[in-house]
């Protein structure tokens, strides 16, 4: 099976074989997606389940569907800036599912990975305090590595658009990352 024939499925003949084979194919990115929003395993996990079942309970409404992603991804953004929304800030911690891949590089000293780690929690704690389109296409390019095309099909936004957002967000980015820098410095002094 593949992609065209399992829409085809879901649309025409309400058949469960060809959802379960779009579930199949695309929870991995979609769990990222949430994560990348919500920032936390749970409620990502939850945004997924109810997306997915949402989208199940739409599909055969539909006409035509020529890909399943960005169909499902605007689903899946509009309720995660949903659930955003409801609680009413950005989360502030970042969630202790979350692997630091820097403490498996077994050859490094333990120096070398405190301040790895320590790059790693700022550089996500910086994220949080962006704001959440800005977060969302950082993710998208420089987590995901998806191109300028495939964000722009993702978000619907013409390939011009994204590549401004991303500009900008990386502007955003830049200077709350000194401003964190220059906080700690006053906060600690100098060793």
């Amino acid at each position: 099976m593949n992609e065209s024939r399992a829409i085809e499925l879901c649309i025409k003949h309400r058949d469960p074989a060809g959802f379960e084979y779009l579930f199949k194919q695309f929870r991995r990115e979609a769990y990222g997606h949430a994560f990348a929003f919500l920032n936390n395993h749970d409620e990502a996990m939850d945004a997924c389940q109810e997306c997915f079942s949402k989208a199940y309970g739409s599909m055969p409404r539909l006409k035509e569907l020529k890909s399943f992603y960005p169909w499902f991804y605007s689903i899946l953004r509009n309720h995660c800036m949903n659930v955003l929304r409801k609680q009413k800030r950005v989360r502030q911690h970042l969630d202790n599912e979350v692997a630091d891949p820097v403490r498996q590089v077994e050859t490094a000293t333990p120096e070398f990975l405190a301040v790895k780690h320590e790059e790693y929690l700022q550089t996500w704690k910086t994220l949080e305090q962006l704001d959440v389109a800005f977060r969302e296409i950082l993710q998208l390019k420089y987590v995901e590595d998806k191109s300028y095309n495939e964000i722009a099909a993702l978000l619907a936004l013409p390939r011009g658009t994204v590549m401004s957002r991303l500009y900008h967000a990386r502007k955003a980015f830049r200077a709350e990352y000194i401003k964190r820098e220059s906080g700690k410095g006053g906060c600690h002094g100098s060793l």
